[in-house]
């Protein structure tokens, strides 16, 4: 009876450890399922796709096939309709008019994006857009737009010339990344200096890329491009000789709630007829870059004793204000931004052509 006590319960033994090794690996499984969600993925269907999202974003062009029925042969896009048919069965020439194919030389951007207090890493990872049919893609440190940047080119660290990098699949001898290695040895890895980074492509026949964005933080923000959700903005320049910039792409109204610009025994003045090398500039442009063609509301400079709530009325395309500093200071400015409505049309500081 003893011995066969000792056999039962051997047995038992080796139930309970076999369910607990079966246990620890479906656990062990879900685990790793909760951990390492797959990545949110985008196509970019718009020439101008502008995100505030991190994720895999991926562009696929093809190119028209030739289709041929009995009322002839033409040439249409993937996924295009087939002309419009006249009453005789003939095609509608208004139809098949070139000039309402989207020109193949243009150049279309994904905009990104983030927090103020953030930078944005893109990652490419796969570039099939070849170079010899008139093919290219670029990484823009910041945005552009018509020819101008934010942020302006008096107003960023780096020169323009380092702040784009153009590239295509033949710098790598091919499609990228090549099959053979690994993907993560190929990639390309660009990353902004502010909360707003730009990536080009200019695709005239066919090709496709993938990136990944990833958004970082960013523990000193100079110039920030504006995305309208924040309650308020901090324009520093930390102590060094910089012009440090908050944008907004709509007519908006800005709020001065705090200022320490300059002299700190001064108190907050108007500064447009005074030579000084440390002020804020409040404005509003056409284009994208502030330091061209600015139609300025104020300047103003000095510190202020508690809160401010200087409103002034931007109806410009471009909302700026603009941090100018000399690095003699230690030059800072808390704004608030809104877009503005009907009801601030009257109360209007600048109006720029629209």
């Amino acid at each position: 009876m003893a011995m066969r006590g000792v056999m039962m319960l051997f047995f038992q033994v080796l139930i309970l450890c076999f369910q607990a090794k079966a246990w620890h690996a479906v656990r062990r499984s879900f685990e790793l399922e909760q951990t390492a969600p797959q990545e949110k993925i985008h196509l970019i269907t718009d020439c101008m796709h502008v995100t505030s999202e991190e994720g895999e974003f991926s562009f696929v062009k093809l190119p028209p096939v030739r289709s041929t029925s009995k009322h002839g042969a033409h040439w249409m896009s993937p996924g295009e309709l087939s002309p419009e048919l006249t009453a005789d069965g003939g095609a509608n020439p208004a139809s098949l008019d070139p000039d309402t194919e989207p020109d193949p030389a243009t150049v279309c951007g994904v905009y990104f994006v983030a927090d103020p207090d953030q930078t944005i890493e893109v990652t490419m990872k796969q570039v099939n857009v070849e170079c010899r049919t008139g093919g290219l893609m670029a990484f823009v440190d910041g945005w552009e737009l018509n020819g101008q940047y934010f942020p302006g080119e008096h107003d960023h660290d780096k020169p323009l010339e380092l702040r784009v990098q153009e590239f295509c699949a033949e710098q790598t001898g091919g499609p990228w990344p090549a099959k053979t290695g690994s993907a993560a040895s190929n990639a390309w890895v660009f990353r902004s200096s502010q909360n707003a980074a730009l990536v080009q492509y200019r695709i005239p026949e066919r090709g496709s890329f993938v990136l990944s964005a990833r958004f970082h933080h960013n523990p000193k923000p100079c110039n920030i491009m504006a995305e309208g959700l924040a309650p308020y903005y901090m324009l520093r320049n930390y102590g060094q000789r910089r012009n440090c910039t908050l944008t907004a792409l709509f007519p908006a109204v800005v709020s001065v709630i705090a200022l320490e610009v300059g002299e700190i025994n001064e108190s907050v003045r108007y500064c447009e007829r005074v030579r000084v090398d440390d002020k804020l500039e409040i404005g509003g442009s056409v284009g994208l870059d502030p330091s061209y063609q600015q139609t300025r509301a104020s300047t103003i400079c000095g510190r202020s004793r508690g809160r401010m709530d200087l409103d002034q009325t931007i109806l410009c395309g471009t909302t700026s204000v603009r941090l100018i500093s000399s690095g003699r200071y230690n030059n800072q400015a808390m704004v608030t931004m809104r877009m503005a409505d009907e009801s601030d049309l009257r109360l209007a500081t600048v109006i720029c052509e629209m």
